[in-house]
């Protein structure tokens, strides 16, 4: 019997703060930004490319929210795979779809390596695991597919994949290539930095409490803007907007102490990998630049949370259970715990598109993946100012639900996304 010491309930990055500047005076700008992830700091890159003045506004500081938690995986996989946009919007949309992704991905890189961020930056390879021979087939679908629209893909059986993975639990598994981890919390403060130096007005500690037409209010001061763009993932129903669009799952993230380089290789007998498993709530982990192993992932029970569940001792108990039945050789300690609540829809693809009555206001929400965060966030600024839309069908936060309208009333939100997500996944 192991014995696990509970590990402290902070999310490992946030120990580590930068400066704070919040808004004091009125301001008036072409782009106001509300939210500092990802999405956030994508659109107001993009924007100021552009020539816009652009101010940002963050309720907290950047990267507090679903970004700064994540575990750093940077690759269009995510949710939603290419074969499932394949069966909702056809071969070319679904191929349209997943260059966008991939162009998010090579936007974080572009930028780690253009301004130098020192955010962790590990290139790695991703392996999507199969518990089962029914979910390898899906994934040897998913290969075919991505392998079809000119994608780099590997398909390993399980004898293949003995050689990458120091376990004999899965049954195959697809292998994206060029992705990477990253600390996104680091990689969110780090362009903050360079935003700010490069003449983007950011504001931390300044939430919006408002918005009425084109006029930001926060508590000290006005921002008014042209165009607006709300990247604030599942706090937007704060607002009062797509209070029946948004809601929030909630998954657990561990991170041990710095493994020796014979502790990895037994996990990763040739060289790391961020993997991921098939199941419908999946356990996910990968090492870290620094040699940490990040082991994530939930639970039914708690997935719909109304509330963030710190300390959760069935969590943890359940994510090192999984490692160690797999990894039983290893012993380790897990240094921090935290939960995140991350933005998603009843459909679980992302959201972005504008307000279907005040067209000057923009929406990013359940990205559910960094890389889509970014490329959302820079398909705003080629919605709006080149009139880029040849995707807004496929993101509108407007589209047709399982659940939605009276039917949604009575269920409330909790429910009616859980009932959504079950709908999705039986295929019904």
């Amino acid at each position: 019997m192991k014995k696990i010491w509970p590990p402290q309930d902070e999310v490992f990055w946030y120990l580590k703060r930068g400066s704070i500047s919040p808004l004091t005076q009125n301001i008036t700008v072409d782009v106001a930004i509300v939210g500092g992830g990802m999405a956030g700091l994508m659109a107001a890159q993009s924007f100021h490319e552009r020539g816009k003045k652009v101010a940002l506004l963050e309720q907290y500081y950047c990267g507090s929210g679903a970004s700064g938690k994540s575990s750093g995986f940077i690759t269009p996989n995510a949710e939603l795979s290419l074969t499932d946009f394949t069966q909702r919007f056809g071969e070319q949309t679904a191929k349209n779809i997943w260059e966008l992704f991939t162009r998010g991905v090579e936007d974080i890189r572009k930028n780690i390596k253009d301004h130098k961020l020192q955010c962790d930056y590990a290139p790695q390879d991703t392996l999507m695991l199969a518990n089962d021979q029914t979910s390898l087939s899906r994934l040897k679908i998913e290969h075919d597919n991505l392998v079809k629209c000119g994608f780099k893909s590997s398909f390993f059986d399980a004898s293949a994949l003995n050689k990458y993975m120091g376990t004999s639990a899965y049954y195959g598994a697809v292998c994206s290539h060029d992705t990477f981890g990253i600390t996104s919390y680091a990689y969110c403060q780090e362009m903050k930095k360079v935003l700010m130096e490069n003449g983007v007005a950011i504001f931390e500690e300044t939430p919006v409490t408002e918005i009425d037409d084109h006029v930001l209010k926060t508590a000290h001061a006005l921002v008014t803007a042209d165009h607006i763009v709300v990247s604030a993932d599942r706090f937007i129903p704060d607002l009062g907007l797509l209070k029946q669009e948004i809601y929030h799952v909630q998954t657990f993230l561990l991170i041990s102490q710095v493994l020796s380089d014979k502790e990895i290789r037994t996990i990763f007998p040739e060289q790391n990998y961020m993997v991921w498993d098939s199941e419908l709530i999946y356990t996910y982990f990968r090492v870290t630049g620094e040699q940490r192993l990040l082991l994530g992932g939930g639970s039914l029970l708690t997935s719909y949370a109304a509330h963030a569940q710190h300390e959760n001792k069935a969590m943890m108990k359940k994510l090192t259970s999984y490692f160690y039945q797999r990894f039983p050789q290893l012993n380790l300690q897990f240094e921090q715990m935290w939960p995140g609540l991350i933005g998603i829809s009843k459909d679980i693809a992302p959201l972005a598109g504008s307000d279907k009555n005040k067209p000057h206001i923009y929406y990013i929400s359940a990205c559910a993946g960094l890389p889509i965060a970014a490329a959302l966030g820079r398909y705003s600024a080629e919605h709006i100012l080149d009139n880029r839309t040849d995707l807004d069908h496929c993101f509108t936060p407007y589209r047709n639900y399982p659940v939605s309208g009276f039917a949604q009333t009575i269920l409330g939100n909790k429910i009616s996304f859980a009932l959504s997500h079950l709908i999705k996944s039986l295929g019904w």
